[in-house]
C-alpha cells in the first residue's frame, strides 16, 4: 500500500490592489469614516483616482515595500518616533502571533501528518550530517524545508526535542504573516490601524496558523508567497534602478524557494516567468532585472535539483512514486480529465470554507479588476498573477492525488496559502466598499459556493469523515462549521459558511459605521476554530501516535546500535513515523515467511485481528521473544535472543 503524499497549493498573491479598478466608485471610500477606524487616503492603491479627479501618485506605496516603515533619513522628530512605535506594535504583534502558535502545538512530540513529517524530517536530519532511512515507495519530498530545518539536528538527536524545536521555528516564520499582511494592506490604502487589525486578524486564520503546528511546508509556504507577491509588486513599481534590482532578485529568489518547498512552487516560477517576459517585452521594467531574476531563478532551480536528486538516491531504497506521472496519464482521457475538474471545484469549495467565504470576495475583486481595462498594468499583473496561479493549482496539483482517495481531493492544504492572501483584499472590501458592490460580491459568490459545495457531495458523498486523525486532518474546518468531530455534512459547512459571510455583508450594508465589528467577529471565529482544531486533531491523537513510535523504543528497550527489521506487511501508517523515532539506523524490510535479516536485532510484524501477541510470528526462529506490543496500531515487536 502507498502512502498518500502532501503536496499543496501555491499561495497567490496577496490580492494586492485587487481593489483597485473595481469600480471607479472606489474612490468614494476614501474618507468613509469607521468606528475606530480613521480612513483619510481614497482607497485607490497605487495613484488610482476617479475621472473627476487628477491622479497623484501615491509615492509611498512604491518604495520597496522593506523600507515601508523605516528611512531614517526622511523623519522628523515626531514622524521618527510614530514609526518607532509602529516598529515595535508589529514585532510585538508578531510575537503574539507567535507565541499563540506555539502554546497551541505545546503537546505534540511525534510526527504524525505522515508520511510527508517524518520525509521532511528525516531529510532534515539527513542534511545535517545524521544516518540515512529508508523510505521506499513513498513520494520524494522536496528539499527546501527540511534545508530550513536542518540546523535543529545540529544540536540534538533526541527525536522528541528535535520536533519541538522545529515546531518553534514554524510558529516564528509563520507569525510573520501578520506584518506582511499589515505592508499588503497599507499598500491598498488602509490607514495604519485598520492594516493592523486586518493583518491580525489573517494571521489567525486557520489556513495561516494550523498547519504550523506540524513539520510540513504549510506552515511557512503562506508567507513564502505572500513576500513573494509583495516583492513582486515591489519590482513592478519601484522608483530607482537599485529598488528595482532588489525587488527583482528578492522575488526570483521566493519564487525559486517556493518551489525548492513544494511542487506547487511550479505554478509560481511558470507565473512569475510569463510575467517577467511580459515586462521584459513592454519595459516596464528595466530589462537588466529580468535578467538578474531570470538568472537567480535557474540557480536555485539548479540547486534544488540537486538537493532532491541526493535525497532521491539517499532515502528511497525503491523508486519514489511519480507525481508527474500520476498527473500526465490522469489527462489522457476524458474520464480523468472530469476527474481533475471535480478535484480543482473540491479546492475552490475550501478556498471559500476556511476564510468564512471573505478571500471569495477578494477573488472576485480580482477578476473584475483584470475586466478593467482603466486600471494600470502592474494592478492588472498583479491581479491576473493572483487568479492564476490559484486556479491552475486548485487543477494542477491534485491531480497527482491517487484516484482512490477522493475526499481528500476536497482538503483545503492546496490553496491555504492563496486563501489567506485573497483574505486580506476581502476583507478591505467589507470594510470599505459600498453596499452595491459588496451585495454584488456576494450575488457571485453564493451561487459559485453552492455549485462547489454539490459538486464535493456529488464525489465525496453528502458528509465527509472527521475522524480518526487522516479525515480530522483534512477536513477540520468543516467539523468546526457543523461542530461534528465524526462525519460533517457538506451541504450544512456550505450553508454555514455562507452564512457568516452574509452575516458579515449584513453588518457592513445595514451599520456602515459599525464594521469594525466584523473583524472582531471574524478573528474570534477563527481563534475559536484553531482552539478546536488543536484540541481534536493534535492533542487528541498525540497519545496514540505516541504510544505507536516512542513506545516501540521505549517497550523493546531500543537503544544506538539495534537494528529494526519490518514486515513487509506492516501497514506504512506503522512504520514510517518510526523511521524518524528509530534515528541511528534504516529501517530494514523482509518477507515474514522468510528469516530475519541476520543482523536484525528487532523484528517488528502485524498483529492480526483476533490473535494472541505470540501468534503474530508463526515462523520465528527459536529463541525470539515478545518484548513490546501496541493493540491499536496492530504491531508487535521482537527481540532475537
Amino acid at each position: 500500500m502507498q502512502p498518500a503524499h502532501d503536496e499543496f497549493t501555491i499561495q497567490s498573491q496577496l490580492g494586492l490592489y485587487l481593489l483597485t479598478g473595481f469600480s471607479d466608485s472606489l474612490s468614494k471610500f476614501g474618507k468613509r469614516s469607521l468606528r475606530g477606524f480613521s480612513v483619510e487616503q481614497p482607497l485607490i492603491p497605487m495613484g488610482l483616482a476617479s475621472e473627476s479627479e487628477p491622479v497623484r501618485p501615491d509615492t509611498r506605496s512604491r518604495q520597496h515595500w522593506i523600507t515601508e516603515l523605516w528611512t531614517p533619513g526622511r523623519w522628523t522628530t515626531g514622524r521618527w518616533t510614530t514609526a518607532r512605535r509602529w516598529q515595535l506594535l508589529l514585532v510585538a504583534g508578531w510575537l503574539v502571533q507567535a507565541g499563540l502558535r506555539a502554546w497551541l502545538s505545546r503537546a505534540q512530540s511525534v510526527p504524525m501528518a505522515n508520511p510527508d513529517e517524518t520525509a521532511y524530517l528525516v531529510s532534515a536530519r539527513l542534511l545535517a550530517g545524521g544516518p540515512i532511512a529508508n523510505l521506499q515507495y513513498s513520494t520524494l519530498y522536496p528539499g527546501g524545508y527540511p534545508l530550513l530545518i536542518a540546523p535543529v539536528f545540529w544540536f540534538t538527536h533526541d527525536p522528541v526535542t528535535g520536533y519541538h524545536a522545529v515546531l518553534i521555528i514554524n510558529a516564528l516564520i509563520s507569525a510573520l504573516i501578520m506584518p506582511l499582511a499589515f505592508v499588503a494592506c497599507r499598500r491598498l490604502g488602509l490607514d495604519r490601524w485598520p492594516a493592523y487589525a486586518v493583518a491580525f486578524v489573517t494571521a489567525l486564520l486557520p489556513a495561516a496558523l494550523f498547519y504550523s503546528a506540524y513539520a510540513l511546508t504549510d506552515a511557512i509556504y503562506p508567507v513564502i508567497v505572500l513576500a513573494w507577491l509583495l516583492a513582486t509588486h515591489s519590482w513592478l513599481t519601484a522608483k530607482t534602478t537599485r529598488g528595482s534590482f532588489t525587488a527583482a532578485v528578492g522575488s526570483a529568489l521566493l519564487a525559486g524557494y517556493a518551489d525548492m518547498v513544494h511542487s506547487r512552487g511550479l505554478v509560481i516560477i511558470a507565473c512569475y516567468a510569463v510575467v517577467g517576459i511580459f515586462v521584459f517585452v513592454r519595459r516596464l521594467v528595466p530589462r537588466k532585472t529580468v535578467a538578474a531574476a531570470a538568472l537567480v531563478l535557474l540557480f536555485l532551480a539548479a540547486i534544488g535539483w540537486e538537493l532532491n536528486v541526493h535525497l532521491g538516491k539517499v532515502l528511497y531504497s525503491a523508486s519514489a512514486r511519480s507525481l508527474s506521472g500520476t498527473a500526465s496519464s490522469r489527462l489522457h482521457n476524458i474520464h480523468g480529465v472530469i476527474l481533475v475538474v471535480e478535484m480543482a471545484f473540491g479546492q475552490m469549495w475550501q478556498f471559500t470554507l476556511d476564510t468564512w467565504g471573505v478571500a471569495a470576495i477578494g477573488l472576485v475583486v480580482a477578476v473584475a479588476v483584470l475586466a478593467k481595462r482603466s486600471v494600470p498594468v502592474e494592478l492588472r499583473l498583479i491581479a491576473g498573477l493572483a487568479v492564476a496561479v490559484t486556479l491552475i493549482t486548485a487543477i494542477s496539483v491534485p491531480a497527482a492525488l491517487p484516484s482512490n482517495q477522493g475526499q481528500i481531493w476536497a482538503s483545503g492544504r492546496y490553496l491555504d496559502g492563496m486563501s489567506t492572501a485573497f483574505f486580506i483584499p476581502g476583507a478591505i472590501v467589507l470594510l470599505r466598499a459600498t453596499r452595491v458592490q459588496i451585495l454584488a460580491c456576494l450575488g457571485v459568490i453564493l451561487p459559485a459556493a453552492a455549485i462547489t459545495g454539490l459538486v464535493v457531495a456529488h464525489y465525496a458523498g453528502l458528509s465527509v469523515p472527521t475522524a480518526p486523525f487522516g479525515p480530522a486532518f483534512n477536513f477540520a474546518t468543516p467539523a468546526v462549521l457543523t461542530q461534528d468531530w465524526t462525519q460533517a455534512n457538506v451541504i450544512l459547512a456550505t450553508g454555514v459558511a455562507i452564512a457568516l459571510l452574509a452575516v458579515c455583508v449584513a453588518i457592513v450594508t445595514l451599520l456602515p459605521r459599525q464594521r469594525a465589528i466584523v473583524l472582531a467577529g471574524l478573528a474570534a471565529v477563527s481563534l475559536v476554530a484553531v482552539t478546536q482544531m488543536s484540541s481534536h486533531v493534535s492533542q487528541a491523537y498525540t497519545p496514540a501516535q505516541k504510544a505507536a513510535t516512542i513506545g516501540l523504543v521505549s517497550g523493546a528497550g531500543l537503544g544506538f546500535g539495534d537494528q529494526v527489521a519490518v514486515s513487509s506487511s506492516l501497514i506504512w501508517e506503522d512504520w514510517i513515523p518510526q523511521a524518524y523515532v528509530v534515528g541511528w539506523a534504516p529501517l530494514e524490510f523482509f518477507s515474514q515467511t522468510a528469516p530475519p535479516p541476520a543482523n536484525a536485532d528487532i523484528v517488528e510484524v502485524p498483529w492480526p485481528a483476533g490473535a494472541g501477541a505470540r501468534d503474530s510470528w508463526p515462523t520465528a526462529p527459536a529463541g525470539w521473544h515478545v518484548v513490546a506490543t501496541d493493540s491499536a496500531a496492530g504491531w508487535v515487536a521482537w527481540r532475537e535472543p
